[in-house]
């Protein structure tokens, strides 16, 4: 079964799955910069600590932490893309374009590039996402010394010069540039005032930590099947316990695969949609959707979406 034999089956149930409401979707925006400025606020109670492996071992797992939560803004940006986040196309633009201001991104930049690599996923001259990383070959069939490779990649900073890239631009209009601007100004005075907190938590966080995460997700995502002709081959679920999944991949960001086929459908129910697509026996059979493990033989060939 191809690709479009599986959207042409299940699309119509799919559409019918419900997006957040605007003050919700706000509400998990508010909820991700608690958790960084919480996590910040802790960072800083161990600076003022003497060193020791404790405090040191701490900062790490903080630092770690607060990448993660930067995903998690970075994947609204991703589901806004997409208007899939709130019921409100005009709500999905302006969280996306506030979200790029916290990660010095740009939104319309983003959302253009992002949409090349559902159009042509795979296909480096068209597929601007990939395109970029290119010459970190996720192409690469994986062997162990090409997982290796990707284990150890962010690990000597290899992957930077790709990945960490600050757009102080204006594109998403003049607003979102000016609350950069102050973001910025903010951040500078911040450091002024508490340089080990504002270094360790955030830059630091978000250079090494962020960028990183990033790097490992693409590989998980694409790694040794990228160009592959079918959308069912050419990406991966990763089917980790809830803890880990809560923790790096926000969003529901494990669940790629069902992302790749039905970009319409809302990162909270990917999930779902993934448990209805596994009743199917060609899909449930492939490897990167459903690990061998957890085949087992289904009632149906079909399920049914309950209704919203």
């Amino acid at each position: 079964m191809s690709a479009r034999e599986l959207r042409t089956k299940y699309m119509r149930d799919f559409a019918r799955m419900s997006r957040y409401s605007p003050l919700f979707a706000w509400g998990i925006v508010a909820g991700y910069l608690f958790q960084i400025g919480l996590a910040v606020l802790a960072g800083g109670y161990l600076t003022s600590l003497p060193l020791s492996w404790l405090t040191v071992l701490g900062s790490i797992l903080l630092m770690i932490f607060i990448g993660t939560r930067f995903r998690g803004l970075n994947n609204i940006i991703h589901e806004c893309s997409h208007s899939t986040f709130s019921d409100s196309r005009a709500v999905d633009t302006d969280i996306g374009k506030f979200c790029a201001v916290i990660l010095f991104s740009s939104f319309n930049d983003y959302r253009d590039e992002h949409l090349t690599h559902h159009a042509h996923l795979g296909d480096y001259e068209h597929d601007l996402d990939l395109q970029g990383i290119k010459d970190l070959r996720l192409h690469d069939p994986l062997t162990p010394r090409v997982i290796l490779r990707h284990l150890v990649t962010p690990i000597i900073g290899r992957h930077l010069p790709y990945y960490l890239h600050m757009n102080l631009s204006a594109g998403d209009g003049q607003v979102f540039f000016a609350a950069k601007m102050v973001v910025l100004f903010t951040l500078f005075l911040s450091a002024f005032l508490f340089p080990l907190t504002i270094g360790i938590f955030l830059a630091l966080s978000y250079v090494l930590a962020y960028s990183s995460l990033n790097y490992w997700a693409d590989c998980l995502d694409h790694a040794g099947i990228v160009g592959t002709q079918d959308d069912i081959a050419a990406s991966r679920n990763i089917l980790a316990p809830w803890p880990l999944r809560v923790l790096f991949f926000p969003r529901n960001d494990c669940f790629h695969l069902v992302h790749h086929l039905f970009p319409h459908v809302p990162a909270r129910h990917l999930e779902t949609s993934h448990r209805i697509l596994a009743q199917d026996a060609l899909y449930r059979a492939r490897p990167n959707a459903v690990p061998a493990r957890d085949v087992a033989p289904a009632p149906e060939d079909r399920a049914v979406v309950p209704a919203e």
